[in-house]
């Protein structure tokens, strides 16, 4: 797509014509940063948007870099991820909103983009604009970006950085790849430097596996349960190897499966094993209830219901071919909660491991080290050149809520392998 073509683009986008800026945050007050949020198109015919919030860096914004955060399940939205630790809010009882000071948006602009298409805060007009895998969804999020860039051009310079967790890492790694092809092919440049991965679920085959061990090693499954959980397994490997044409719908009905099963037996929740079984958001969900709440964060009418269900079997897709050369462009970091068991650090090592780069043998060869952020224990990490697997202690999946300041100090540490920038200790929002 050419310049041209892309002002075309912009310009049938409706939610042009309002403003996107936003004055006032929902049971906080006045923003102090800069502060968006509305719709981006996902192509020239308008039959679709994707939901974003943003916010401008609080600290030296004319050189911060730029965190794009891909929602990570089709059943969440983007205000799920804002109030999740790395935002400069949080949600608290009543629909009361308080400063982070923890915030990402301490240290770099922070865009939260709101995907797959027709789900959470992001719509579309028919269930033919809906994504069938993570491919077409990373290529409507490229050209969301394409338009918020220019709309807002002070942003394209900076360098970006793509974050998100679980399932999102499959998206982001194509979404990669689109831009770093985009950037040969002439379309206008988007300055990626890195990714960064939360229990990113790249390869099932490994890491189902590895939820079975983590569970075993955590006494959550014992005898019986055990080997009913590595049967399930060993039939879900004959489905995936198959040629059989059900073989999408069998082997992700066996993937679920053995994953609720796990959860049945620990009693845990699976994304922090401290935890009891998951429920339901209540409280964000009471929060968005509000017409007032939608208003004032341009919520579109049309996004209260998803249009079509997102393929259970996208999950299965592994990007795992996409890795070699984005590891040799960009500087990556895999980070994990130690009790989260969805997308584990166990599954993830062995996943590095068959990894064919320029550097793995040297990688292979890393052992972890302690991690001592602020001069005492934190976790462990594993690094060489711009790969990095960093493990966060006490901790499951959502380490920004459970060890905000450890998360934080990982931000900055990953942001100045590359850049030295040094920023001042105030925070703003």
């Amino acid at each position: 797509m050419n310049g041209m073509d892309r002002t075309m683009h912009s310009q049938s986008n409706p939610f042009l014509s309002e403003s996107a800026v936003l004055s006032q945050f929902p049971g906080f007050g006045p923003t102090r940063a800069r502060q968006l949020a509305g719709y981006l198109s996902v192509g020239d015919d308008g039959g679709g948007w994707l939901y974003f919030w943003f916010s401008e860096a609080a600290i030296a914004p004319e050189s911060a870099p730029l965190i794009i955060w891909i929602n990570h399940a089709p059943e969440q939205n983007a205000l799920g991820c804002l109030f999740d630790g790395h935002g400069p809010y949080l949600l608290g009882d009543g629909g009361r909103v308080h400063a982070n000071p923890f915030s990402w948006h301490q240290h770099a602009h922070y865009l939260i983009i709101d995907q797959p298409l027709g789900h959470g805060l992001s719509f579309a007009i028919h269930p033919r604009y809906q994504p069938e895998n993570h491919a077409e969804g990373s290529q409507q999020v490229y050209l969301a970006l394409q338009e918020f860039f220019l709309r807002w051009p002070r942003y394209r310079q900076q360098a970006c950085y793509l974050f998100g967790l679980g399932q999102a890492c499959h998206t982001i790694a194509h979404l990669a790849r689109r831009i770093l092809d985009g950037n040969q092919c002439g379309q206008p440049q988007i300055h990626l430097l890195g990714l960064g991965l939360g229990n990113a679920w790249l390869a099932p085959e490994i890491q189902l596996q590895s939820e079975i061990e983590f569970a075993a090693q955590h006494r959550l499954i014992r005898g019986d349960e055990l080997g009913k959980a590595q049967a399930l397994l060993q039939d879900f490997r004959q489905v995936l190897a198959s040629t059989s044409p059900l073989r999408q719908q069998r082997s992700t009905r066996l993937a679920l499966e053995l994953e609720a099963y796990l959860e049945r037996c620990s009693g845990r929740d699976a994304r922090d094993i401290r935890q009891p079984p998951r429920r339901a958001a209540s409280r964000l969900a009471d929060f968005l209830d509000k017409p007032g709440t939608r208003q004032a964060l341009h919520i579109d009418p049309r996004a209260q219901a998803s249009t079509a269900p997102w393929p259970q079997s996208s999950w299965l897709e592994s990007p795992s071919a996409l890795f070699p050369p984005l590891l040799e462009k960009l500087n990556i970091l895999f980070f994990h909660g130690e009790y989260g068991m969805l997308g584990n650090h166990l599954g993830l090592d062995v996943w590095l491991n068959t990894l064919l780069w320029s550097q793995a043998e040297a990688f292979r060869q890393q052992k972890p080290t302690e991690w001592r952020p602020y001069g005492l224990p934190a976790g462990t990490i594993r690094r060489l050149s711009g790969l990095s697997h960093v493990l966060i202690h006490n901790s499951g999946q959502h380490i920004a809520r459970d060890q905000p300041a450890n998360a934080l100090a990982m931000l900055r540490q990953y942001l100045q392998t590359k850049e030295a920038i040094a920023y001042p200790a105030p925070y703003i929002i």
